[in-house]
């Protein structure tokens, strides 16, 4: 199965292990990961371990991007990238404790040319028939046109495709309007968006205000408290798994993300698939590095995963 993974942003992470942070202190790193990143690579990483064949889109420049490019094909991740001039593609940095609590530095990377934006559009509506599922992941680029979300979801559509969003913002408006099946966010991007606080019936009055033009899953994940997801068919709680220790948070979401669609595509049962996408995300935790999970591991953490249908 393959799926199109729309990660216009992307970037160099860099990951790295300290024993505590103190301010002022100078770290040496001996414990560290270099690789492409970006929220959409992480979903990408979990696909391919769930036996997807994920292909990556966005958008690179300058010497960062030229390493972007040459380091995708090593992680197996075929790719449909714009390349433009102005800028080097930006570079993010997690730093994690003993105790699993991170700090993350993200670059903005620069701003993409009106020219790349319209040829990028133009490979995915040539590619997009291929594709079953899209998501499109991520933090946008600066200098993205207004309407580039709205013609990207109406492309992908168009050809068929189930379109899920993990944006915020302008971008996360845009694909929603515009008909995306599935929204997967966090609580903050969900108040900051909506105006809402978190709460049942503020999901249920998204969901019932976008449903008519399209939307068919609305989740959202809240750390360690309970996700909300709400679907035409009902609505959910799912308790996160309980762990005795975190490595590092950073990526659990994409990896829910991941997990989601790829239960999709098989087929699940939707209390199924938000079990084990539960699972993926506290697999994620326990290790170093975004994207990454163990299959077995989260297939046992999805046996205690509590759903609640209400």
């Amino acid at each position: 199965m393959k799926a199109l993974i729309v990660n216009l942003n992307l970037a160099i992470d860099k990951t790295a292990r300290v024993s505590a942070f103190r301010p002022g202190r100078v770290y040496r790193f001996t414990d560290t990961m270099t690789q492409p990143g970006g929220k959409g690579v992480n979903v990408a990483r979990v696909l391919k371990e769930l036996g997807c064949t994920p292909v990556i889109a966005g958008f690179v420049s300058g010497y960062n991007g030229r390493w972007i490019e040459d380091n995708l094909p090593g992680d197996h991740f075929p790719s449909l990238l714009v390349r433009y001039e102005g800028g080097e593609s930006r570079v993010c940095y997690s730093i994690v404790d003993a105790h699993g609590v991170s700090m993350d530095f993200n670059e903005e990377g620069p701003p993409v040319p009106p020219e790349a934006q319209d040829l990028l559009l133009e490979k995915i509506a040539v590619k997009a028939g291929a594709f079953r599922v899209a998501a499109v992941c991520g933090r946008g680029s600066m200098g993205i046109k207004k309407g580039f979300y709205t013609r990207l979801t109406r492309e992908l559509k168009k050809a068929g495709c189930f379109t899920a969003f993990d944006t915020s913002g302008a971008a996360l408006m845009e694909g929603i309007r515009a008909g995306a099946d599935l929204v997967k966010i966090n609580k903050s991007e969900f108040e900051e968006v909506f105006g809402h606080g978190l709460s049942r019936p503020a999901i249920l009055k998204v969901f019932s205000e976008y449903s008519p033009r399209g939307l068919q899953t609305l989740i959202v994940t809240n750390g360690r408290h309970s996700t909300l997801a709400v679907s035409r068919s009902g609505s959910w709680t799912a308790k996160p798994v309980q762990l005795k220790r975190v490595v590092s948070p950073v990526g659990a979401g994409d990896s829910f993300m991941a997990c989601f669609i790829n239960g999709f595509m098989k087929g699940a049962a939707f209390e199924t698939n938000l079990k084990l996408a539960t699972a993926c995300a506290a697999s994620d935790c326990l290790t170093l590095g975004a994207g990454y999970i163990c299959r077995g591991e989260a297939e046992t953490f999805a046996e205690s995963v509590k759903i609640k249908k209400l």
